[in-house]
């Protein structure tokens, strides 16, 4: 335990939900709770905005004036004990593009995590008509080539969420999305980012989804350092108390492996590195 919450120390958990994500029950100040009793230096809250969601079951929008408010009070009455982040995970999708760079102009936040939920008409996590008629690999690419329509036509965003996130739903016997086999599509979306001077993300969430890897995983990351990358955060994606600040000590790692010394959060929308 010691060794996990001294490596915590100079980490900011910068992909959080709480109870403003309709996937989410866990009120905000627990979440800040478990991260004070980790010793995370911050949290940073990005709770789902996915316009026109193609599953009816989740409605994921907020009252994002009413959410700033209710952010800044964390804000001041935890001032004292850890650093509290304005973020939100906007889901993009082609149809809504211009909606949500309404949205993020209207809510004043430190972090925009850009991210593909849905596909073709389809929710990834929760309809498996994006799977059907699809081999592995069919699958997979399509949801690339989404990746990269929304980072070449959503230009207000700090960070790409979970490159990948398709690996956690599609169910196959092997889950890995190796870049070898996705490289050009990969090496589009990389290159556009790093030229747009944004950033990726490690998601820890990757482990609890028993992909035995965060999404990206390294060989992914190390192609995006190879390419001149350098902004990258670390996020556990955490839904649930006990996932807050998750296997970043493994993330830390890998990130070395990757050639990186340090890793980012955001403050005002922009990044802001600390030493791994």
């Amino acid at each position: 335990m010691v060794r996990c919450v001294m490596k915590l120390q100079n980490s900011v958990d910068c992909h959080v939900h709480c109870d403003y994500s309709d996937d989410c029950r866990i009120p905000a100040k627990l979440q800040v709770e478990r991260a004070v009793q980790l010793g995370l230096k911050g949290i940073t809250f990005t709770d789902h905005y996915d316009i026109d969601y193609p599953n009816p079951k989740h409605h994921f929008e907020f009252d994002v004036a009413a959410r700033r408010a209710f952010m800044h009070g964390l804000q001041q009455h935890y001032q004292d004990k850890i650093h509290i982040f304005h973020g939100i995970e906007i889901g993009i999708q082609p149809h809504v593009v211009q909606q949500s760079l309404e949205v993020i102009a209207s809510g004043n936040f430190d972090c925009v995590i850009c991210s593909t939920h849905a596909v073709d008409g389809f929710s990834l996590c929760s309809q498996s008509g994006f799977y059907e008629g699809k081999t592995q690999k069919e699958a997979y690419a399509r949801y690339l080539e989404e990746v990269y329509y929304d980072v070449s036509n959503f230009p207000d965003y700090d960070i790409v969420g979970h490159i990948g996130y398709v690996r956690r739903y599609g169910h196959y016997e092997n889950s890995s999305m190796p870049y070898d086999q996705y490289s050009d599509i990969l090496d589009m979306i990389l290159k556009k980012v790093i030229e747009s001077g944004k950033g990726i993300e490690i998601n820890t969430s990757g482990y609890a989804y028993n992909l035995g890897t965060p999404i990206p995983d390294l060989d992914l990351i190390t192609r995006y350092k190879q390419l001149g990358g350098e902004i990258i955060t670390i996020g556990s994606d955490a839904h649930r108390i006990e996932r807050v600040g998750d296997s970043f000590d493994r993330a830390g790692e890998i990130l070395k492996q990757a050639g990186f010394h340090y890793c980012a959060y955001f403050k005002n929308r922009k990044p802001i590195f600390e030493p791994l």
